[in-house]
């Protein structure tokens, strides 16, 4: 998805339109420091490491990192010159949805939904994995997935097809995510 992102936009480093934010979690949540709001272009994809880790499911505190760094963001998106040219922030969300630490995570992911430019909200792409044969919470990730923008998910091959599919292609809008999940 990274290396997709990269080709896209206007040509030269200093002009990625693509600004990837990586936040693990599992019982906390953290920002990847490599790939925190960072341009794209800027990123070396061989030295991301994502493995679960398992334990405790805090969607809420991974929500509240995203929306941290979206405001400020979508704020500054706003007074660009060329705003009309970038992407809607989207967020792909790939979790077995057995939120069980903290609070729910519902109020965070409608706020960050509520977050738009020119009137485009951001859209929140959700995977249901499943984890050793267990079924997903398919009603808590479609709660926090925008419209139509859920896709259960039981295998690797799955997961990857939906991150390369949803994540690098240029789609932003809900409809036009949605048609990319359906698509799988």
């Amino acid at each position: 998805m990274i290396m997709e992102c990269q080709a896209r936009g206007p040509q030269g480093a200093e002009r990625s339109y693509f600004k990837i934010l990586l936040i693990r979690f599992d019982q906390t949540a953290e920002i990847d420091s490599q790939c925190d709001m960072t341009p794209v272009r800027k990123i070396d994809p061989d030295r991301i490491v994502i493995d679960g880790q398992g334990g405790g499911t805090n969607i809420t505190a991974a929500l509240q990192l995203a929306l941290g760094r979206l405001r400020p963001y979508m704020e500054s998106l706003s007074y660009h010159p060329e705003h009309a040219e970038h992407p809607i922030p989207l967020i792909l969300l790939f979790s077995d949805g057995a939120h069980n630490v903290g609070a729910g995570p519902q109020p965070v992911a409608d706020e960050i939904k509520r977050l738009n430019l020119d009137g485009e909200p951001v859209v929140i792409a959700a995977a249901g994995v499943s984890v050793g044969g267990d079924v997903p919470d398919e009603n808590t990730l479609r709660q926090i997935a925008s419209p139509g923008c859920y896709v259960p998910i039981t295998d690797a091959h799955a997961l990857s097809a939906f991150i390369s599919s949803v994540g690098s292609s240029g789609a932003s809008r809900a409809l036009d995510v949605a048609s990319a999940i359906y698509r799988l």
